[in-house]
């Protein structure tokens, strides 16, 4: 691809930014292109992308386009690299170049660390591993995402390709299937293709894509990732085992999400859906979570349901060790009774009534437009639900 005066125009641009900002520290030892103009392409290019990485990722001039969803990925990673919120210092943590690789066909691997200097001591917040490919008058950059798993074996199963090493446990693949299906249909969500990759733990997961460390991770064995760009969900998988690959509760706040902004969703009415078709906790289902809350009841027949709903939204009802909410709960019987009367329309007014707010007023509006439940009767109609 032939760079466009619009590119170079741009390019110049971000070097010329880069030399007030954040520019690329480069330490003298680092293996660099002999050849000198590869070299300041290759670096102008990459202090340009740095430069660009928090504009919304598709707008970033110096990403392979074709690789935009892996890259995605890892973009959402390096956003906010430079700030350490708990110095409140913006630029704490500033980019070093740690490596350059020549792969042939001028062609690069490079990576970036991202550190700061706290009484002295360096610390790491940060460390990716990104691929330069030239094309035209300059680099464009991509996630190894696609070469690092270039040997794994695929299977798709619905909207979703899994991807992974050896062996795909094919009922839990179903059931995840299933469940995003189930979950969907409910959200009324399009059919997004779903490229899910399986790995053995967290720290594979971060690193097939390009993310060789991050602090914020720095001990964690299990989690997840996830980014969508162009009507496609990227899943890069390090879920607890080859069981059991993902969390029904968890799961549908990340479905949630691919169709509302969290910033109208109220979190007790979604965690009372999460519970109502998800459970909690991956030991408890809803059966489990209404028998406990059921007996919390009994055991506490003077309740007062509303003031443990506005007041003590973090009163917790579980016999066991796992904390189960009592706002929660009673948000899930609502939605029972909303989605069995009425469909699930309004179920999603209340989901999307706004952040939660002291007093619940934004809540308690929409609760009584789908309901007919307000403050005033609250107590009595949760005691209602609670015998049916």
């Amino acid at each position: 691809m032939k760079l466009t005066p619009l590119f170079i125009l741009t390019l110049l641009l971000a070097s010329a930014f880069s030399s007030f900002g954040q520019s690329l520290i480069i330490s003298p030892e680092i293996s660099l292109p002999k050849d000198s103009l590869t070299k300041n392409q290759l670096i102008n290019s990459l202090n340009g992308f740095l430069d660009q990485k928090e504009k919304p990722n598709k707008q970033n001039a110096f990403v392979l386009k074709e690789d935009l969803l892996a890259t995605s990925l890892l973009l959402d990673e390096m956003k906010g690299m430079e700030k350490n919120a708990k110095l409140k210092d913006e630029h704490f943590y500033k980019p070093y170049l740690q490596n350059v690789v020549s792969l042939g066909n001028d062609d690069f691997l490079v990576q970036v660390n991202y550190s700061g200097f706290k009484a002295g001591v360096p610390v790491l917040r940060a460390s990716f591993g990104l691929l330069a490919k030239k094309q035209g008058d300059g680099f464009y950059f991509y996630s190894p995402l696609k070469q690092n798993t270039q040997y794994w074996k695929t299977k798709k199963i619905g909207n979703i390709t899994f991807h992974f090493k050896d062996t795909l446990n094919i009922a839990g693949a179903k059931f995840y299937q299933k469940t995003v299906s189930f979950y969907d249909s409910k959200l009324k969500a399009p059919g997004m293709p779903v490229e899910e990759y399986y790995c053995d733990n967290f720290i594979e997961a971060q690193q097939i894509f390009g993310l060789d460390y991050k602090l914020e991770y720095n001990g964690l064995a299990w989690d997840n990732l996830a980014v969508h760009e162009n009507n496609t969900l990227l899943v890069v998988n390090g879920w607890n085992s080859y069981q059991r690959r993902f969390d029904t509760h968890d799961l549908w706040h990340e479905r949630l999400r691919l169709v509302v902004s969290p910033d109208v969703i109220n979190r007790p009415v979604d965690e009372g859906c999460a519970y109502l078709y998800g459970g909690s906790w991956e030991v408890y289902s809803w059966a489990d979570i209404i028998t406990m809350f059921k007996k919390y009841a009994a055991d506490n027949p003077n309740a007062d349901w509303l003031t443990l709903y506005v007041d003590s939204k973090n009163k917790n009802f579980s016999e066991g060790q796992k904390p189960l909410k009592i706002s929660y709960a009673i948000n899930a019987l609502i939605v029972q009774k909303v989605e069995k009367e009425k469909g699930f329309a309004p179920v999603m007014e209340l989901l999307t009534c706004g952040k939660l707010e002291k007093g619940d007023a934004n809540l308690f509006k929409a609760l009584e437009k789908v309901s007919g439940i307000t403050k005033a009767n609250f107590n009595s109609e949760v005691w209602k639900l609670l015998k049916d």
